[in-house]
């Protein structure tokens, strides 16, 4: 049965940008209520990606849990939108759920789709098998 929750702060996207977003704003307002929807369970540190490319830094050092870098006291909703009502101040989640919020925070960032460049997700599978020496 889907569940209807209401955050002060409700944060989509779980990137550096939703991560450092959330970590501020419970500095500040230790006692807010602020919540990240995100779905993976890992974190990709993406402006280490051109070093990745370069052939300087391996693919596997840019990732991280992304339960360990979700602020102390910022619930983690390990889901994702599927659309936003914001006449509504309301959030639609892929599981059926309904996320309410006073304040919205969008910071999806991008999707990678290796596959739409032809031989890079080969290339990519290449790079984290390959072991270099770091910086």
């Amino acid at each position: 049965m889907p569940n209807s929750t209401h955050h002060q702060v409700l944060i989509v996207g779980g990137g550096t940008a939703g991560i450092t977003v959330a970590a501020i704003l419970k500095r500040r307002a230790p006692g807010a209520n602020i919540a990240i929807v995100e779905p993976a369970r890992d974190h990709y540190y993406q402006p280490a990606f051109t070093l990745v490319g370069a052939g300087v830094y391996p693919l596997a050092r840019t990732r991280r849990a992304e339960e360990s870098l979700i602020p102390v006291g910022v619930q983690w909703i390990r889901n994702a939108a599927q659309t936003f009502e914001p006449e509504k101040n309301t959030v639609h989640l892929n599981n059926g759920d309904t996320l309410t919020y006073d304040y919205l925070v969008v910071c999806t960032g991008v999707k990678l789709d290796w596959g739409k460049v032809a031989g890079l997700d080969s290339a990519k599978t290449a790079c984290a098998a390959t072991t270099r020496p770091s910086m």
